[in-house]
């Protein structure tokens, strides 16, 4: 059996394509691909997706549909949703139908509560049965999600979305906002998130994970389920908090068009983990797709209305 889905963030545009074994579970990736569009950028201030923005994540479907179109996978069947960025902007339902009108693909806007249930599926879907609970933080471009989870059986006992991502951060930086704006967010009790062990997922760690083993391009084998202390994230942190955007890319081409968020979100993944009183980041390159592919649909729930 064959699935498929988009993943529309604040940030990026992710799709994958799998084969399922006779269990449900993936046997293969046949397409697992990313672009940055930036669907967040200014849209505290504008309430609405920037033109450019939009531009981008059009051809980056626009691009999956020829993609889907050659593996012979049709769009209409595609489990496409949309996140934060697009629970905030004004004009995400005009431009989602645009898109399915021209495109053909359906997407759906979900909840805080469904982006925190399929994106712990998906982490939850690589982990060992006898991981017992676990706490996940997901750094979007516009909000962080925080899961408490029991692993066997899969239940969430609580989850939090954060209002603050990689772009947001990066937009009150340069607002000089920021440091009132995370005061707020990180001033209320959070206890009942605290762990040893934080698995990190999402584009901004898994892109941080890469940059820490100093690859030049990324691969998703050599990242999914390394440990990182975080003493040792805390001191890459904040040299890179205090390197251009020029020097990343020249050190890490693969960062590309998320070279100039990338600081802002290892800051905002510094401050949480001190919030949590962390001694280790986990890495899980599984998120949100992968448990909208795994369960083959969005509950009716979690569709936001």
């Amino acid at each position: 059996m064959r699935r498929a889905s988009i993943d529309i963030g604040s940030n990026s545009v992710l799709l994958l394509a799998v084969e399922l074994d006779e269990n449900g579970q993936i046997k293969e990736e046949l397409l697992n691909e990313s672009f940055i569009t930036s669907l967040g950028k200014d849209l505290d201030v504008t309430k609405k997706f920037h033109p450019d923005s939009m531009q981008a994540t059009y051809e980056a479907l626009s691009t999956y549909k020829k993609l889907l179109d050659k593996i012979k996978f049709p769009v209409g069947d595609v489990i496409a949703t949309a996140t934060e960025a697009s629970r905030v902007s004004t004009n995400s339902r005009e431009f989602f139908k645009k898109i399915k009108d021209e495109l053909g693909f359906n997407i759906q806007i979900i909840s805080s509560d469904g982006e925190a249930y399929y994106t712990a599926l998906g982490v939850v879907s690589s982990l060992p049965k006898a991981e017992g609970k676990i706490v996940v933080m997901d750094i979007g471009g516009a909000s962080t999600e925080l899961i408490l989870i029991n692993t066997s059986p899969f239940k969430i006992e609580k989850s939090i979305s954060l209002p603050v991502g990689s772009v947001r951060a990066t937009d009150w930086k340069k607002q000089n906002e920021f440091d009132s704006k995370i005061y707020d967010i990180l001033a209320p009790d959070m206890s009942e998130y605290n762990t040893e062990t934080l698995v990190c997922v999402a584009g901004s760690m898994t892109a941080l994970a890469s940059m820490y083993l100093g690859q030049r391009e990324y691969s998703d084998t050599k990242i999914e389920g390394m440990s990182i202390s975080f003493k040792s994230f805390q001191d890459f942190a904040r040299d890179l908090q205090n390197t251009t955007v020029e020097n990343l890319l020249m050190l890490f081409p693969f960062l590309g068009k998320r070279a100039p968020m990338v600081a802002a979100g290892s800051l905002v993944a510094e401050l949480i983990g001190s919030k949590l009183k962390i001694d280790l980041i986990k890495v899980s390159t599984r998120g949100l797709r992968y448990g909208t592919v795994i369960t083959g649909g969005i509950n009716e729930q979690f569709i936001s209305k």
